[in-house]
């Protein structure tokens, strides 16, 4: 039985993702095809073994109308915990240009794809589980200088028809409605830049579904102009929601990072919204069916190097809650999903030290009923050292209910200058974690900011 994960951007040159590279203009017109301004993009996605035995993994690419355009063949084989990487712009016979995959796998995998120009950059988690209904909390045509685009992939080898309902609230904005056609595994950018049915400064909200209840996966892009050009955020759409949402990571001026985070309701009928932080401060509002919030969590929360959590609750709909980060005087950035329930096994497929100027952090939260401790294992690979694996360690003591901590890489002992791999996390509590990826040295000029949900151990 074969694992398989969908990978919607596979946007491919000669261009080194992981590697600091002169600036270049950005294009004036999002590019149809990647769906954001600036490129040409390329790609890295890593793949971990979930499983109890050896992975045998392959992939195969897909241009827009569906093509195979390329397939791997059998990879080397991956044992438990341990990571496949694999960098696109150095494998023989990789075609150039914007591409749809997937991952297909003997065992349960994981896969996270990071992908950047010169300029910009984001990542995100590969779709396991299409859907035929997608649900997307922000939709922007110049929400103060930012836009969004959406890149839907259909998950099936049959034609599939589908349709984008955009809402202001609980209206749909009926002269913007997308519907269109997807060939078997195709692919498509849908921009939303320059429309006359959207307002500025206002944000909407977007369900995408199958016409002919085949799956579909998406992944969401937010990028900025003017002031906030070369900024770049992506998350990957939601399938459905829950009545409780936890949030590891939200700040205020923490080490200059901030975040903003957007609540929406994909029930059919009014809710109310509680968002209790770890600072003890609450926010309730009510939310119509299909509308959605934004707070702006550095307007709220005390300024200070201090990172806090969430929990948002509604009272009788499903919601789902993105959180953007940013970092003030910089160009960095990112997006990462809310999450509806927590583990006490969990897997990070890309985590760094030091790897080209590149670091990672895991932030867990304890959604648990008492204190959690939390333990950390690592498996990669590092130039000059070879392979790397370093047994699961104490991490975390006493991490009190709905509270977060940061476990950086950087000062990890054990692990070597130059390390890329994964990680696999532990707690006697319920946690949750958030993997953010950055290099700091080019943050004034580039948006090499990445974060992802770190995904639930089988």
């Amino acid at each position: 039985m074969y694992a398989r994960n969908w990978l919607l951007v596979a946007v491919l040159t000669l261009l080194i993702s992981l590697v600091s590279i002169p600036r270049s203009p950005a294009f004036a017109q999002p590019n149809p095809d990647s769906g954001v301004p600036g490129g040409p993009f390329s790609t890295a996605f890593r793949v971990q073994n979930l499983g109890s035995a050896d992975a045998n993994c392959s992939y195969q690419v897909f241009n827009a109308t569906g093509n195979s355009v390329f397939a791997s063949g059998p990879l080397p084989s991956v044992p438990p915990g341990a990571s496949l990487y694999v960098f696109t712009p150095s494998v023989s016979g990789f075609p150039s240009g914007v591409f749809a995959a997937t991952v297909s796998c003997d065992q349960p995998v994981a896969a996270v794809v990071n992908y950047s120009d010169a300029n910009s950059g984001d990542t995100f988690v590969g779709v396991s589980s299409p859907a035929t209904t997608l649900y997307v909390p922000s939709v922007y045509d110049n929400y103060y200088n930012y836009y969004t685009s959406i890149r839907i992939m259909n998950a099936s080898s049959s034609p599939n028809n589908v349709t984008i309902k955009y809402y202001d609230g609980a209206t749909e904005v009926v002269s913007e409605r997308d519907t269109f056609q997807l060939q078997g595994n195709g692919s498509r950018a849908v921009i939303h830049e320059g429309r006359s049915g959207f307002v500025p400064n206002k944000v909407y909200s977007a369900v995408i579904t199958s016409d002919n209840s085949l799956p579909l996966a998406a992944i969401v892009q937010i990028y900025g102009r003017g002031p906030v050009d070369e900024q770049l955020y992506a998350y990957t759409a939601f399938s459905g929601g829950s009545t409780k949402a936890y949030v590891p990571l939200v700040m205020s001026k923490y080490y200059d990072y901030d975040t903003a985070t957007s609540v929406q309701n994909v029930g059919n009928s009014t809710t109310t919204v509680t968002v209790t932080y770890s600072s003890g401060l609450t926010q309730t509002f009510n939310l119509a069916p299909g509308a959605s919030q934004t707070l702006l969590d550095f307007n709220l929360l005390p300024s200070s190097n201090q990172a806090y959590s969430a929990v948002v609750t509604s009272s009788s709909q499903p919601i789902i809650v993105t959180v953007n980060e940013s970092r003030r005087g910089t160009k960095l950035a990112t997006t990462y999903e809310g999450f509806s329930s927590g583990a006490t096994r969990w897997v990070a497929p890309i985590v760094m030290k030091n790897y080209y100027n590149y670091q990672s952090s895991i932030t867990c939260q304890n959604i648990g009923t008492g204190p959690a401790n939390i333990s950390v294992a690592y498996k990669g690979e590092a130039a000059g050292t070879g392979a790397v694996n370093v047994p699961l360690t104490h991490k975390v003591t006493g991490l009190p209910v709905n509270q977060s901590a940061v476990i950086l890489q950087q000062l990890e002992a054990a692990l070597p200058n130059n390390f890329i791999g994964s990680a696999q996390i532990e707690a006697t509590q319920p946690i949750i974690c958030v993997v953010n990826q950055s290099n700091q040295t080019v943050g004034a000029t580039q948006d090499q900011l990445y974060a992802y949900n770190a995904l639930i151990q089988p």
